[in-house]
């Protein structure tokens, strides 16, 4: 398990599943997160895609607990890339729990998503995508220090409209360059706490 502020990250479990199909299942968590406010879907779809999540040995899958509420309030997932040469993931996250949107939360889980991507993983790059219309996604993203850098244009239809997904991306070295001012804006004043836990070189020799 990863712990990050009041936020745990911890593994995926067969009986998350019951959680997942309730917020899959939300009209408006679907919208913003998957883009597809109809795209419903049955336990037993969710049973055949857990066996499947287990197979794969490049992503990583996430519960994320508040811990300081003691429940879980959403999902979170490191996706390594298969072909690329050089180690880069996908990364996502929504919070399914509605009553914590809007508390800076998306910032918390972006940064500790990064933070375990370049810091325990080793990638050198991160990528992100979001449809055009989540802009509270895209302030996340950007405050985070990713880059948009692409797009797909009409790639879904929502609401009687086609709208673009958007992509942003971010390098190990941009990160890092901005890694301890997202820390302190994050993690307040237990950012050493954070560091000697998570860097044991930076714990005093015993």
């Amino acid at each position: 398990m990863f712990e990050f502020a009041e936020l745990r990250f911890r593994p995926l479990e067969k009986d998350d599943l019951k959680l997942l199909h309730v917020w899959e299942n939300d009209f408006e968590t679907m919208m913003y997160s998957r883009s597809q406010p109809l795209s419903t879907i049955s336990m037993s779809q969710f049973e055949e895609k857990y066996a499947e999540w287990m197979k794969d040995e490049k992503s990583i899958n996430f519960i994320v607990e508040n811990t300081t509420l003691k429940e879980p309030i959403g999902t979170a997932g490191i996706h390594r890339d298969k072909w690329s040469n050089v180690p880069t993931a996908n990364i996502g996250t929504y919070i399914g729990k509605k009553e914590s949107w809007e508390k800076g939360l998306g910032t918390k889980i972006t940064v500790a998503l990064l933070e375990m991507s370049f810091i325990h993983l080793g990638l050198d790059s991160c990528r992100a995508w979001s449809v055009e219309y989540n802009t509270r996604a895209h302030r996340t993203l950007e405050a985070c220090g990713f880059k948009k850098c692409g797009a797909q244009r009409d790639f879904v239809h929502v609401a009687d409209k086609k709208w673009d997904m958007f992509y942003f991306d971010i390098l190990r070295d941009e990160y890092m360059n901005i890694r301890m001012n997202l820390l302190r804006k994050t993690l307040g004043d237990s950012v050493q706490d954070y560091l000697e836990k998570n860097e044991p070189a930076l714990k005093p020799a015993k």
